[in-house]
């Protein structure tokens, strides 16, 4: 909507014109290759995972709310160990139960609503020997983001830069090696060919679309 300029007084002094209220751009989003992270070859068993962020406390023993960021909440239910922060600190699990699309966790040693609160915003990772086994061709997200991207016939075409998540597949953004606009390829067999972590490398079949 445009700026409405004020109505002019009726009487007295003249006032200068309020000025118009600057345009506040929205910070740009990373994408998960400019955030820190290890590298799509590293074993899994030397990583960590994150599951969620503390989003503060509930009620008055100091259970945490936890924000969800993994798809398996109930195998970190089953867990005893987390770790806590950057550098992530390990903290004994005696607790987890839904709430909304929350969970609530209590961890050992965190007894009030004060200890809580200082979590707060602070990562809850696992280590990667303890994450669910995965089944095949799942892949964790740090075996995606930074891997090399060839055609078919092994020409480079990029890096893999970041993950869009749609209500179907995800979809993958590749960074192009020769410049130019990011390139949208969807997470599927009928695109992705070959998907070798351990090897650093992707093979996609690009997506043609009509003009």
């Amino acid at each position: 909507m445009p700026d409405t300029p004020a109505p002019k007084p009726a009487s007295g002094p003249k006032t200068r014109p309020a000025a118009a209220p600057r345009r506040r751009t929205a910070p740009r989003v990373k994408r998960l290759i400019e955030t820190a992270g290890p590298a799509p070859t590293t074993p899994v068993s030397e990583v960590f995972l994150t599951e969620g962020v503390l989003a503060g406390s509930h009620g008055v023993r100091g259970e945490l709310k936890m924000r969800i960021l993994t798809d398996r909440p109930e195998h970190f239910a089953t867990l005893k160990r987390v770790f806590i922060g950057e550098p992530p600190v390990p903290m004994r699990l005696l607790g987890v139960r839904e709430h909304g699309d929350l969970l609530l966790i209590r961890l050992e040693g965190v007894t009030t609503p004060e200890q809580a609160k200082e979590l707060s915003g602070k990562a809850v990772k696992i280590a990667g020997s303890d994450a669910r086994p995965l089944e095949e061709g799942e892949y964790f997200l740090f075996q995606l983001i930074g891997l090399r991207v060839e055609d078919e016939q092994g020409a480079e075409i990029g890096t893999v830069s970041d993950l869009i998540e749609t209500g179907a597949n995800d979809v993958l953004v590749i960074a192009p090696s020769a410049g130019g606009p990011d390139i949208l390829v969807p997470n599927h067999p009928q695109y992705v060919l070959k998907l070798a972590p351990e090897d650093g490398l992707l093979v996609a079949r690009l997506p043609q679309y009509d003009s």
